[in-house]
């Protein structure tokens, strides 16, 4: 099998990126994504002394596989910032279920992140896959997987993943391996400075 490299510069957090002092019943956006390749939480920030808490706003985009995807988000309180729970590559729509007026917000991400799923052949007699991160900068990773069946239509959000045993929160280079099959691996930004890089290695050994 080919190796898999993936490389990611991975954006730093951002309460404004993808729009700034938003305000009433339509919320504009003036970006899609992060452009960074890599699957988001999105941020929702009150700017106001006024409780929105009521309210929620319906989140529209893809996941970290381009899968349509949507959540509900509870709007925040006074001055505060709420954070969606799954993770979006890319945001079309963030519509409020009612206006809030006069006051405004601004929708970004945060740092944590996950790159795409790479399928792993668990069903191969002779399981072997080696996997290592390179890193420049200052970043946070690990590199995660998972065992249970990922559909065609995408269900990345729901399915169990686990870190891997020695690449977890690593800060440097790393290297290691499965000794044992799993359905599909991916890399998680957990934290990072701009400018950062990382690449994600994947290779699976032929069939015996």
């Amino acid at each position: 099998m080919p190796t898999v490299e993936l490389s990611y510069t991975p954006a730093a957090a951002s309460l404004t990126g993808l729009a700034s002092n938003v305000t009433g019943a339509s919320w504009p956006l003036s970006a899609t994504s992060a452009g960074d390749s890599l699957a988001h939480t999105i941020t929702i920030r009150n700017d106001t002394a006024t409780d929105h808490s009521g309210k929620t706003a319906l989140i529209t985009g893809t996941d970290a596989d381009g899968y349509a995807q949507t959540e509900t988000l509870a709007l925040p309180g006074v001055s505060a910032t709420v954070t969606s729970t799954m993770y979006f590559l890319t945001v079309t729509s963030v519509v409020p279920s009612a206006t809030i007026g006069a006051d405004t917000m601004d929708i970004g991400w945060s740092a944590v992140a996950y790159g795409r799923t790479v399928p792993l052949n668990w069903r191969q007699q002779s399981f072997q896959t080696s996997l290592a991160v390179v890193i420049t900068g200052t970043i946070n990773v690990t590199v995660q997987h998972t065992f249970d069946y990922l559909s065609a239509n995408g269900n990345i959000q729901s399915a169990n993943w686990f870190p891997h045993a020695t690449i977890a929160s690593v800060t440097g280079n790393a290297d290691g391996n499965y000794a044992f099959p799993a359905v599909a691996t991916h890399l998680k930004i957990n934290s990072v400075t701009n400018g950062a890089t990382v690449k994600f290695y994947v290779v699976q050994g032929a069939k015996s």
